[in-house]
Order: C-alpha cells, then sequence, then structure tokens
C-alpha cells in the first residue's frame, strides 16, 4: 500500500513518471512495445457493464435467481411505507467509499499492459454536518495487470522490471488453471483487456474490503453508536454497518414478488429476507471475531424517489444489513435514516436518483486522490 502524507500525496512517484522511465529502459533493453497511454480509461469503455467476466462460463443456472429466506413474519414479499420522519435521530455518521483509474499502458505483442490506481477511504460526519476523512483510513494502491504465463520472452522481461522495482503485478488470468484455456485467453487481445477491467475493480474491492474489516476489528470502536454506510455490497460480518447496492442486475425477486418490488412507491420498502444461495447471491465472508453462526446478510429493497416516467429500477437501492437486523421496528429506523440522506442531493451525478451525498463528497475527495498520481498522464480525462 502506497504510504501517504498527511495531505494524501503519494510518497512515491506518480504512476507518469514511473511509465517514463519503464519506456526508457525497455527501449535500452531492445524491448518492443507500443505506447497506449492516450487511450481512454477502460472506466468509460465499460461504464455500466458491472456483470463484465469474460472468465465466466455461463450457464442457465448462473442466470437463474436465488433462493431466499422470507423474514418480518411474512409468506411472501410486500411492500410497506417506511414512517417517516424518522422516530430518532440518524447515526449513519461514516461512509466508505472507493475510486479506481484503470488504463491502458502499452501493448507488447498482443498483449495489452494495463495499470490500475485505486483508492479508497472512510468520510466521518460530525453533528454539525462536517465531513472530514477519518484519519488512517485514506487508502491508495498502484497495480499493474499483466498476464504471467505468456511465454512471450518480451512481457516476461517487462514483468522482471516491474518485480525488479517492487511494483505489484496482479495476473488477470491467474484463474485459469488449465494452460491451453490461458494461452487462448493471453492471446486475445479484446478478451485481456475486458480481464484486466475486472482484475482491476477486484483490487478496488480489496482495498476496501480491508477497511471494513478495519471497521470490524476495532475502527468502529471510536463511535460505539454510529453506523457505517458501505457504498456497494457489504462483503464482511461486521457490526453497525450496511451496505447500499445501487446496481440491481442481480435480480433476487421473482413472478408477484418481483411486481411487488418494482411497483414500490417513493418511501416505500419491501419486506426482508435471506439469500439462501450463499454461492450466487452474495460473496459473504466472516473474517472478524464476532462472526459466528449464521452471517448471512439481511436484504431489502427501499425506493427513495419517484419512478414515474422512469426505468422500473430508478431510485430503487438494496440494502444489506447483518444477519441480526430481522425485526421490523429496525428495519424501519435503518430505511428512515437513509430517506434523511436524499438531501441534498447530488444532481451533477448521473446516478443521483439513488447516490447518497456524504458518499458523493468521498468520490471526488478520493477522485482527485487518483488524478493527482496520474497527473501528466496523456490520456488521464
Amino acid at each position: 500500500m502506497a504510504a501517504l502524507t498527511p495531505d494524501g500525496l503519494s510518497l512515491s512517484a506518480t504512476l507518469t513518471n514511473v511509465i517514463v522511465d519503464l519506456h526508457k529502459h525497455l527501449k535500452l533493453s531492445g524491448i518492443p512495445f507500443a505506447d497506449m497511454r492516450s487511450a481512454a480509461s477502460l472506466e468509460l469503455a465499460y461504464a455500466g457493464a458491472s456483470n463484465l467476466h469474460p472468465l465466466a462460463k455461463q450457464s442457465g443456472e448462473a442466470w437463474a435467481s436465488p433462493e431466499i429466506t422470507r423474514l418480518e413474519g411474512r409468506m411472501s414479499i410486500q411492500a410497506r411505507p417506511v414512517p417517516w420522519p424518522a422516530a430518532t435521530p440518524s447515526r449513519l455518521c461514516y461512509f466508505l467509499d472507493g475510486s479506481q483509474r484503470t488504463m491502458p499502458v502499452m501493448r507488447v505483442g498482443v498483449v495489452p499492459i494495463v495499470a490500475t490506481i485505486a483508492a479508497a477511504g472512510i468520510l466521518q460526519r460530525d453533528k454539525r454536518g462536517a465531513a472530514t476523512i477519518l484519519p488512517g483510513t485514506l487508502r491508495l494502491e498502484r497495480t499493474w495487470l499483466v498476464p504471467r504465463r505468456t511465454r512471450n520472452p518480451h512481457v516476461e522481461a517487462l514483468i522482471d522490471r516491474l518485480d525488479a522495482v517492487n511494483a505489484k503485478v496482479v495476473d488477470p488470468l491467474e484463474s485459469l488453471a488449465d494452460p491451453a484455456d490461458y494461452a487462448l485467453m493471453a492471446n486475445n487481445y479484446g478478451k485481456m483487456v475486458e480481464a484486466a477491467y475486472v482484475a482491476a475493480r477486484d483490487v478496488r474491492a480489496e482495498v476496501e474490503i480491508g477497511l471494513l474489516d478495519d471497521w470490524g476489528t476495532g475502527l468502529s470502536d471510536v463511535a460505539p453508536d454510529a453506523w457505517l454506510v458501505v457504498d456497494g455490497r457489504l462483503r464482511l460480518a461486521v457490526p453497525r454497518a450496511l451496505g447500499l447496492v445501487k446496481d440491481l442486475t442481480s435480480q433476487h425477486l421473482t413472478g408477484a414478488e418481483a411486481l411487488e418490488l418494482f411497483n414500490l412507491q417513493p418511501g416505500h420498502r419491501t419486506t426482508a429476507f435471506h439469500p439462501s444461495d450463499r454461492r450466487r447471491s452474495i460473496a459473504f465472508e466472516t473474517k472478524t471475531p464476532q462472526a459466528t453462526g449464521d452471517q448471512r446478510p439481511t436484504l431489502w429493497y427501499l425506493r427513495m424517489r419517484s419512478c414515474e416516467g422512469m426505468d422500473a429500477r430508478h431510485a430503487l437501492i438494496r440494502i444489506e444489513a447483518p444477519n441480526h437486523i430481522q425485526d421490523t421496528d429496525s428495519i424501519d429506523q435503518l430505511s428512515s435514516w437513509l430517506l434523511a440522506e436524499r438531501s441534498p442531493r447530488p444532481t451533477a451525478d448521473a446516478r443521483w436518483d439513488t447516490l447518497l451525498y456524504p458518499v458523493h463528497y468521498l468520490e471526488q475527495i478520493l477522485k482527485r486522490h487518483v488524478a493527482g498520481s496520474t497527473r501528466g498522464w496523456p490520456g488521464a480525462r
């Protein structure tokens, strides 16, 4: 993990300078390559492609909705209004999110060489509404995404150079055990770029999970009554944390229950449920000491704003809470706190209908740190 100064600037050289030095080394070593730094970031190329995974072999079963266990004493998922305004002051005081930029750097033969910078942090908000980064939680990680088993001597020489300068190198094809599958993928330029983007998302997720783990193993003690909102899935069983999922491409409800979901009015939620199929529904780990017993998260959907004239998923979020949150009063309370976050509205962001303003503010901070590490990059837009 790159060290940071108090103002958040990396103590090491910017990625731009590292690439300049790498280009010089490759030229002196006689290794042929094609510069790709003027290409747009992969986040722009694959915007909205949340389920992109070129290494996955899909089947009909993979697209089926997972089984669920319905909670709140209900035989079926139903809609219910959230009590508003909240009966108690909101205790949503901490917000966790990450940002990344993934850039094509060069091409060696047919192999694209890609680098990613991932940043993550936890924003804390005091009683006056002032927001600052929680000290010690700003993380910045730089990773190279290069296949290690291409048997291309020029690619191997590049990796040797990166290893020599202690750069972190991740193989986007690491999960492919079969040498024939590996060779086939490594020689497919388009699939390699897609695999690099998926690997970059995994790098960012690891940084965010590290912060969530810190919250579960002591960081939450700074405010024993406060809750942490994670922008995305709740991947660890930690206390007083909520996952807020804005991307609803994974559908848990079908038939009449799906109709109940998509007909939700603003300020209404579904009754809660547990995912029964752990493999396909959510990757929920139990790394923290307090994580014992059934740790499947409690899930429910909440409509934040009106969706009249819009896509059925407009302003619709899925909440993921610790397993013990199962009673209606607790779920209503957490939902009412989330509804309170509708104002101010981050209208400058295309995701304003589901984006909480503190998360939006944190993203702006993280993006500035990522931009600082790519200053001077031809394609850093």
